[in-house]
């Protein structure tokens, strides 16, 4: 019998008792996915404690089973000879499980498979909330009444009337159980919802689980959010695809960090700004963490402020600075060290710092293949020590620049707009004016794209450019709305002017440089 369960969706906010869990299981031929194959999928699907339906296909994996597996599950070579291969059976079971929370014990291994064998198949992959049994009875259970946490012996423990026997479906059945008999142990811990359930742990402070009334309202929007004390003054600033979702673990004890819980503690308010898409809510996470500098934040101290090399003067030389010489500079770069380690490799004096502060703007290629001669020849002359630091300086030279030189390029950009997937068949628009974002919205299915995203742009915000290599624009805000439109599903619409990084800068080194890092850190 075919079923549809289309209308009974699994969300994280939905209460427990109105959510359909689909609680499987898999029989493989080994242990590491995607090196070995599933063999048996189980699966049983429930709602408010109500069995709706059940799952099983055996699969022909195309391999011989090795003998444990067999002694294991009882599971021959001829019970799967003729049975449906994995590309057949695994669409059937999706679509047995759409809409629902999957459930498994030991979740990472059973989900593992399934997602490896979508990504193999081409099969988009669904991305469900998912609960692990296994670690909700570490939680909430006390080994030395259960004997174990292991299916068989939390089965026992629960009374379930079904043993588990290492078959995929029997398995699954006795995994409801233990399900059933966890969330009813959740009732005292004010468990409501899917994702107080995915997300809880018993050790939380109850000064934290009092402050979840903080957030009752917080929508299922990206978006940026402020934690705020006593005073008003901001405590912590953090951005989210999903606000409630995000939030929610800051009171769940799902957040490890000290520091988090102390700040929640201390936190009497939580503003929300809701924004059109993640790109927006990171942009303005930039935006606000530079405007309140908030302690809990390991980005609070000048967070737009980086690191330059300034030109010599007659008593010094090059200099490095955290204030950019209006006659010429080189650099950001993000740390001090890093700078300094710039000015050795440049070797640069009073008298050829400002042809190089020019030529790195947008060149530089032919300065760093010196960089990178040296290197190997110091490596030929048996030096490894020397060559390994001219190695590494180097590396983060071509990586400190080869940044300013994209971000620049951004910068110049005089307008441009960018369109990206939602995930719901619309798209997610952005108007980017010299690196910065001046409007964001959203095109919903079936609208006309490109007229919304002319219609954003006669509306964004006017920027004003100054003459500096960002335009005025800050590192933290560049460095944002740069990653997001180099993603591969981005679609660059209009462009008012030429966004290309240089032929002759020092990106033609990018990958010697990364390799070099992938060097030191090994």
């Amino acid at each position: 019998m075919q079923l549809s369960f289309g209308d009974a969706t699994g969300t994280p906010e939905m209460a427990l008792a109105e959510t359909t869990f689909v609680v499987v299981d898999l029989e493989t031929t080994g242990m590491r996915a995607p090196d070995d194959h599933i063999i048996e999928i189980g699966a049983v699907r429930v709602r408010g404690g109500v069995e709706q339906g059940r799952f099983s296909a055996l699969i022909d994996p195309g391999v011989n089973l090795p003998a444990a597996i067999t002694r294991l599950t009882g599971i021959r070579d001829a019970d799967l000879r003729g049975k449906p291969q994995l590309g057949t059976v695994l669409p059937e079971f999706l679509r047995f499980a759409e809409g629902a929370v999957w459930v498994a014990h030991n979740a990472p291994f059973d989900i593992g498979f399934l997602k490896a064998s979508c990504a193999q198949l081409g099969l988009p992959w669904p991305a469900p909330t998912v609960v692990d049994t296994l670690t909700l009875a570490r939680r909430l259970l006390d080994r030395t009444r259960t004997g174990s946490f292991r299916l068989g012996d939390l089965a026992r423990f629960v009374g379930s009337d079904t043993k588990p026997t290492h078959r995929a479906l029997d398995d699954a059945a006795a995994t409801v159980d233990v399900l059933h008999h966890l969330i009813e142990r959740l009732g005292g811990h004010d468990v409501e919802t899917v994702g107080e359930l995915s997300t809880f742990t018993p050790d939380v402070d109850p000064r934290i689980r009092e402050k979840k009334a903080l957030i009752a309202d917080a929508p299922h929007s990206p978006g940026v959010y402020v934690f705020r004390g006593a005073g008003g003054d901001a405590l912590y600033v953090g951005t989210a695809v999903n606000l409630r979702r995000r939030l929610l673990q800051y009171f769940t004890g799902a957040d490890p960090r000290r520091r988090m819980r102390e700040m929640v503690i201390l936190a009497e308010a939580v503003d929300i700004v809701e924004c059109a898409h993640g790109m927006e809510a990171e942009v303005r996470e930039a935006r606000i963490l530079a405007a309140l500098r908030p302690p809990y934040n390991r980005r609070r101290k000048e967070p737009n402020r980086a690191w330059y090399l300034n030109p010599p003067t007659k008593r010094a030389g090059v200099r490095v600075s955290r204030i950019p010489d209006a006659q010429g500079t080189i650099g950001p770069f993000r740390t001090r060290n890093a700078a300094q380690e710039a000015r050795e490799a440049l070797n640069l004096g009073q008298e050829d710092f400002a042809d190089a502060a020019a030529e790195l703007e947008w060149g530089g290629a032919d300065r760093v293949a010196v960089l990178i001669d040296q290197v190997a020849a110091t490596a030929e002359a048996g030096r490894y020590k020397r060559a390994a630091f001219l190695r590494d300086i180097t590396a983060d030279l071509i990586i400190s620049l080869e940044r300013r030189q994209r971000l620049a390029g951004l910068a110049g950009v005089a307008q441009l707009q960018a369109a990206f997937p939602d995930g719901a068949g619309g798209w997610n628009l952005a108007v980017v004016r010299h690196g910065r974002l001046a409007a964001a919205g959203r095109s919903p299915r079936g609208a006309n794209a490109a007229h919304v995203a002319s219609l954003l742009a006669d509306a964004a915000e006017t920027v004003v450019a100054d003459d500096t290599p960002y335009r005025g624009a800050s590192p933290d805000e560049l460095a944002v709305v740069d990653s997001w439109l180099n993603r591969p599903d981005v679609r660059i619409g209009p462009t008012d002017g030429t966004w290309c990084s240089p032929a002759a800068g020092v990106g033609a080194w990018r990958q010697w440089a990364l390799k070099a890092i992938d060097a030191r850190e090994r």
